[in-house]
């Protein structure tokens, strides 16, 4: 069959298409007779697929965002415990035998001599520089608390302890030693506490002692550091505890919230961590993963861990305080943990610590009273040995009391609690829905006209392939149609003439915008206005 007649009949099937399609706009663009008309159709239609392509494209950017919803419950009933951690701010007490170097340690500070820890004129560099050499001394001064008790033990801590209006006592603890505040103390470590009413009678009620005259030099506030946490939560006690002065009465009222978050591709959250080694023996926690970061930033920056963090479980390196330039070490610690990210090493881009899924905590709301009371008198001023080191009658014991203690009371504000639980904000069913409302509203299409496309498709592939001898007949062809339609117009002009009246064997005399048809459902003839 020769490529003409070919291509004339792939349009004779695309006109056809024109006349049965249902998509909007396509029928005037078949079976229009003017070509103005087919031009104008076809910008019609050009516009309207564009607008809905743009359409299209916004409603899968739309989709491709996952938009997520946060669903807000507020259930009600029995809590667990939190646990609560407490340190004193002052990890090591500096009357006790120490090390010959942490002695050094706090003599150059006081006096300047020896000048061999790197001390200088700045106030903040100073104190920041004594801490790091105390944490590089860690692991002597944990070796000496084990016969000297140069940190705070239970007793030496605790005043007194109650939960739920009944007496706790050092069982009731687990002990660990934290980097920056010595030997640290956690209630109910194991969650066998819980609570079913609020208010501070039903919480964790203690009194503590302090004694600030055992201060370390560079401690520049007294009291204790509070942190409430999951039973299965490392506390880092440096990031998120609570301070609570001396001479004060700190009242931690706190309400249990529990987030659950979609993973991926909703969010980047994991629960066991992204592919950064985690050198805490705990679960995962974005603090503890960003603290491995950090370390592996040091061992690979400055040839050595740092001890205030977690060490490496290769062993490949020893600690910076073991080294023979400590202070150099030091300065290139702070390199790299002093940056804020603008500069220098950012953990939020080159850490791989995602945020969990599923995450509880605790907020905390804050209020503090003056403690003692002028007119209050602690039981340990009247029962205590009048020989006692710290005061020598009753009115010393209250102003002893004023300046070396506190009063910290933690329990549940409200029994009610939040659930946050994401979910999906735009499924696959909405975009399904909003491209169908598009196409719908653009170019008139359905599933239905889907189908009929698809038809199309299958019959010109067909035709294509089989290419039968007759497939074509000059009936189809659109000039052939022309000179047929022409010829018509020629009759009805000649029997006008002849007769003085409109020809029977036409519709009323007019130019026809779209051409005759044979029973398809074409829009009507418009006539001309006499």
């Amino acid at each position: 069959m020769p490529k003409s007649n070919l291509y004339k009949g792939l349009a004779s099937i695309m006109i056809d298409y024109s006349a049965w399609t249902s998509i909007h706009g396509i029928p005037h663009i078949g079976m229009a007779n003017a070509l103005w008309l087919r031009l104008l159709w076809v910008v019609i239609v050009a516009f309207c697929s564009a607008m809905f392509i743009y359409q299209l494209v916004g409603i899968i950017m739309k989709y491709l965002s996952y938009p997520v919803n946060v669903d807000t419950q507020l259930q009600f009933g029995e809590k667990t415990f939190p646990a609560v951690t407490v340190c004193n701010l002052n990890p090591w007490n500096q009357d006790l035998p120490t090390t010959e170097e942490f002695q050094d340690l706090i003599d150059s500070y006081e006096t300047g001599m020896p000048a061999d820890f790197g001390f200088t004129g700045d106030t903040y560099d100073k104190v920041q520089r004594a801490k790091k050499w105390a944490q590089f001394l860690f692991s002597d001064l944990v070796t000496l608390d084990a016969t000297s008790q140069a940190s705070y033990n239970y007793t030496d801590l605790f005043i007194s302890c109650s939960y739920n209006t009944k007496n706790c006592n050092e069982t009731d603890f687990s002990s660990f030693y934290d980097q920056n505040y010595g030997s640290c103390h956690t209630f109910n470590f194991d969650g066998r506490y819980s609570s079913s009413r609020a208010g501070p009678l039903y919480g964790l009620r203690a009194v503590m002692r302090i004694r600030t005259e055992e201060y370390l030099p560079w401690v520049q506030s007294a009291g204790a550091v509070v942190y409430i946490h999951d039973k299965d939560e490392m506390p880092f006690m440096d990031a998120f505890g609570y301070f609570i002065p001396v001479g004060t009465a700190s009242s931690l009222g706190v309400r249990f919230v529990s987030r659950e978050k979609l993973p991926e591709p909703y969010s980047t959250c994991s629960d066991t961590g992204g592919s950064q080694t985690n050198y805490y023996n705990s679960s995962y926690q974005v603090e503890a993963c960003i603290r491995s970061c950090l370390q592996d930033k040091i061992v690979s920056e400055c040839s050595c861990y740092d001890p205030s963090y977690a060490p490496p479980t290769n062993g490949s390196s020893g600690s910076c305080g073991d080294a023979s330039d400590p202070n150099s070490k030091i300065d290139c610690i702070f390199g790299i943990t002093d940056t804020d990210g603008s500069s220098g090493f950012d953990v939020n881009t080159e850490c791989s610590c995602p945020q969990n899924c599923l995450q509880s905590y605790y907020q905390v709301t804050m209020s503090t009273a003056f403690w003692p009371a002028s007119a209050y008198t602690p039981t340990e001023c009247v029962t205590s040995d009048p020989s006692y080191t710290y005061w020598g009658n009753k009115d010393e014991c209250k102003a002893w009391y004023k300046d070396n203690t506190l009063l910290v009371e933690v329990y549940y504000e409200r029994m009610n609690y939040q659930v946050l639980t994401e979910s999906e904000a735009y499924a696959f069913i909405n975009l399904i829905s909003d491209v169908g409302g598009q196409v719908g509203l653009w170019l008139g299409m359905s599933v239905i006209s889907i189908i009929e496309f698809l038809t199309l498709l299958v019959l010109l592939v067909c035709y294509c392939l089989a290419r039968p001898t007759d497939a074509y007949h000059p009936d189809f062809d659109e000039d052939e149609r022309r000179k047929e339609m022409a010829m018509q117009k020629k009759m009805r002009d000649k029997a006008e003439k002849l007769y003085g009246r409109k020809s029977s064997l036409t519709s009323p005399r007019g130019n026809d915008l779209y051409k005759p048809d044979n029973g398809d459902p074409l829009p009507p003839a418009v006539q001309d206005a006499r």
